[in-house]
């Protein structure tokens, strides 16, 4: 009986130090995400001042940022690459594997993703800091599996996911939506005892984002009138257009080189730093017609404060800076420039229901747009639920994100799912190579 009181007593103090180890690494997550923050906003305002001050710039200032950005990644960013997302989606599968998973979750790879951020947004190519945060807080999470008085795959486990949902909160300070993130896009399943400890790394992520930024909303406010029954037909429309607009960026992006002509295709793998550089040219020359530089989250905002519409050219460039950001392979998310995005598409269609508040259309082309990029309709609502003022959102949300999430599936692709498959798949011969001498020789 005594034996078995002290063992469950040792039980409980395990998982005690294991949660307070958890709590102090969301609290590490919720400072870095803040730093993280502060850093890209001071990076992008560098470059929006050079270029009011000067109007040519960006033709110099992106692609010499961009091969910056490749070489601080050549040099200590493998790993680091592009969104952030897939590679802690992949990171989930390997927890088995303490060596292969620090291939893609490592302190080196967070900072090297903090930089690559910072200079990428000061150098105005199109890019989001939500995807790679989500790398950076459960690189940062899963660091603290060695401090573990007992070190297990589950455990590991649990600090990626709360990793990367504290990661998704601290960055929009939207821990609903932090939460869902986790359940919907990272694990498909989250047993028991991970649900409380996620729960436990938002809310403390959120607390330290909310003490050092107050409650702000990376897009700000959005406000928008009463629900009624006029709606309907303007969320099926604009749900339907964005569906289709980030159906396309997704397939796009994942099958390069079905459209990418092949002279192209070797030069890139030749000579990578010109490419960086003719990409960053070409966003340099979209940036001269339409603001499409950076998230999009200070024009949107501009946009949506005003009940201002973007222009009809600003959807198309702003599609085109992103698939040439993600085809440079820098760090970056695409959460926020879909939701820019999705702005724009409902700008389009303002002409065609003028008796709907512009805004309100803008609101729905966002939480559509991201639901169609990232298929996961649930995290996009909620998002767009706790960036709105009050609850008459809801439902349009949710239906936004429904219709857009179904119309994009008609393009076949899952943007993270396969991104996540690619880095899996590019670990495995590695892996085989090294647990096999006679394959090596």
């Amino acid at each position: 009986m005594f034996r078995h009181v002290l063992a469950r007593f040792q039980y409980l103090s395990l998982r005690s130090r294991q949660t307070i180890l958890l709590w102090l690494g969301a609290a590490c997550v919720g400072l870095v995400a803040v730093l993280l923050a502060k850093a890209a906003e001071w990076s992008f305002e560098l470059f929006n001042s050079l270029q009011h001050q000067w109007r040519w710039a960006p033709l110099m200032i992106v692609p010499l940022g961009g091969v910056a950005a490749r070489w601080v990644m050549q040099k200590m960013g493998e790993g680091a690459q592009g969104s952030g997302i897939p590679q802690t989606k992949a990171a989930l599968q390997l927890t088995e594997s303490v060596s292969l998973t620090e291939k893609l979750l490592s302190i080196r790879i967070a900072i090297a993703k903090f930089l690559g951020i910072v200079i990428g947004l000061g150098s105005g190519f199109v890019l989001g800091r939500e995807g790679p945060t989500v790398q950076i807080g459960a690189s940062i999470m899963y660091a603290l599996h060695r401090f573990s008085p007992k070190d297990s795959a589950q455990f590991r486990r649990q600090l990626i996911l709360a990793g990367g949902a504290a990661g998704i909160a601290a960055a929009f300070n939207t821990p609903l939506a932090g939460i869902v993130f986790a359940f919907e896009e990272l694990a498909r399943s989250v047993e028991e005892q991970t649900s409380g400890k996620l729960l436990g790394a938002v809310i403390i992520a959120g607390v330290v984002s909310l003490a050092i930024l107050g409650d702000y909303v990376y897009f700000g406010r959005i406000h928008v009138p009463n629900f009624n029954y006029d709606i309907i037909l303007p969320v099926i429309v604009v749900s339907t257009m964005c569906g289709l607009v980030g159906g396309s960026f997704a397939w796009v992006c994942i099958h390069t080189k079905r459209w990418l002509p092949q002279a192209v295709q070797i030069w890139r793998g030749q000579h990578p730093y010109y490419f960086v550089a003719a990409c960053g040219l070409l966003i340099a020359i979209f940036g001269l017609i339409a603001p499409i530089h950076g998230s999009g989250a200070e024009i949107t905002s501009e946009a949506i404060n005003h009940a201002q519409t973007l222009p009809w050219y600003f959807t198309p460039l702003k599609w085109a800076g992103m698939i040439l950001t993600f085809m440079t392979g820098l760090p970056g998310g695409v959460f926020a420039p879909s939701l820019s995005l999705g702005a724009g598409v409902g700008s389009w269609f303002s002409v065609l229901f003028s008796d709907t508040s512009t805004v309100k259309l803008m609101a729905i082309g966002m939480v559509a747009l991201l639901a169609a990029v990232t298929r996961a309709p649930l995290t996009a609502a909620v998002i767009m639920m706790e960036m709105t003022d009050g609850h008459d959102m809801v439902i349009s949300s949710l239906a936004a994100a429904m219709i857009a999430s179904y119309v994009s599936r008609l393009f076949r692709v899952n943007l993270y799912h396969e991104l996540a498959d690619s880095a899996l798949r590019a670990l495995q011969p590695k892996e085989q190579d090294s647990a096999s001498p006679v394959r090596a020789n």
